[in-house]
């Protein structure tokens, strides 16, 4: 096991540097023209936009890093546990928490995009998304061929690609792909709504069919749920709400209800796998989806939380670390698949009890971000250097 993570770890690492070796060049003489074109325009070139906002740039790479996390209890055997003392209370502490991961990107997506209008320029940007989808979904295909020994085929995994299963990660990127199509229509009904009471009543009458349901149904289902995968819209109208419109409540009382929150979501989690009287755990009051009430709240309290902080007073290369880390988010999210695969065998070769693999997150959580980091910077050079190529 060890001697094959060895080769395969050896053949990416080559891969890399043979295409970043080639193109980390033209990138570097890319922006020397671009500070240049500045300089002869009687511009100061800078390197941070100063109307960038920072915190969304970090929300970004904490909602990645998140979805990491949460993949440790997929594949450290935690879901196959049974509740036995309070030792598991703090475990679905973080499970609990971590759950914000997608909605933080969803409602990213609202606070950023809110003002995009129907134009040829506007589709344009689905570009980028589809060609970091194609060269992760060709990364993972090969690594499932030389690591996983699955069937080298080619017509399969050019059809995988059109599927969305050559990575196995990609339901984001279909249900992305989605979205980024509707976006300049929601904008019309949101923005078309003139008062704040206007688009309140919006964001609350999608949380009533997407959320709700998640509350209402614990026990019978009384309320309906089949609107409950119109989540995406859901968080990109609270997304495009926060945006215009500042939350008023000072930092300390927004943690501590976050924290109140937090600790009773998963109190409420751990009480009913307990009474569940299997100790199988049990998750959500009624759904332990992304549209879930329990997600829905603490993703927008992290949100308003991480917005409140003030970023702007850290030095400008900081800021640019936020950025750059900010643009390879979706990269690292399709490509850490193939490193979760890689760690994750290795872990579970190793250490068979759950809690014995618990003090690990701190090592394989941070490890399989920094490489996924890696591999998708890989990946955005050579899409930078078809950009240059345009041109």
């Amino acid at each position: 096991m060890c001697a094959k993570i060895q080769v395969v770890l050896t053949t990416a690492l080559d891969y890399i540097t043979y295409i970043t070796k080639g193109v980390i060049d033209l990138r570097e003489r890319e922006e020397l023209l671009h500070i240049n074109s500045e300089v002869s325009k009687g511009d100061t070139p800078s390197l941070y936009k100063k109307n960038r906002n920072p915190n969304i740039d970090f929300i970004k790479i904490f909602a990645v890093f998140s979805v990491i996390s949460v993949h440790f209890f997929l594949y450290s055997g935690f879901y196959d546990q049974k509740v036995e003392d309070m030792s598991y209370y703090f475990v679905i502490v973080a499970r609990t928490f971590f759950m914000i991961c997608v909605p933080l990107f969803l409602i990213t997506s609202g606070f950023l995009m809110n003002k995009k209008e129907l134009s040829k320029g506007y589709y344009k940007g689905i570009i980028k998304i589809i060609a970091i989808y194609i060269l992760a979904s060709v990364a993972c295909a090969i690594f499932r061929v030389k690591y996983l020994y699955e069937d080298a085929d080619v017509w399969r995994w050019i059809k995988n690609i059109f599927d969305y299963s050559a990575a196995p990660y990609s339901w984001y990127v279909e249900m992305y792909i989605g979205l980024f199509l509707l976006i300049p229509f929601l904008n019309l009904a949101y923005n078309g709504l003139k008062s704040k009471k206007g688009k309140l009543v919006l964001i609350f009458t999608f949380i009533s069919f997407t959320a709700l349901p998640t509350v209402i149904n614990y026990k019978y289902k009384i309320f309906p749920d089949y609107w409950e995968n119109l989540y995406p819209i859901t968080y990109y109208f609270i997304g495009a709400f926060l945006s215009e419109f500042k939350v008023d409540i000072k930092k300390r009382y927004i943690l501590i209800a976050l924290l109140a929150c937090l600790f009773m979501f998963s109190g409420f989690n751990y009480y009913q796998s307990v009474a569940s009287g299997t100790g199988q755990i049990k998750l959500g009051i009624y759904s332990d989806n992304w549209c879930s009430f329990e997600n829905l709240i603490d993703s927008v309290l992290v949100f308003i939380f991480i917005q409140k902080i003030n970023f702007e007073r850290l030095p400008d290369i900081i800021k640019i670390i936020f950025k750059k880390l900010s643009e390879l988010t979706l990269g690292v999210y399709l490509l850490s698949y193939i490193f979760d695969t890689i760690f994750y065998d290795l872990l579970n070769d190793k250490i068979m009890m759950f809690y014995d693999k618990v003090p690990f997150y701190f090592i394989i959580v941070p490890m399989i971000f920094i490489c996924s980091m890696v591999g998708s910077w890989a990946i955005n050079l050579i899409i930078g250097v078809f950009k240059i190529n345009r041109k």
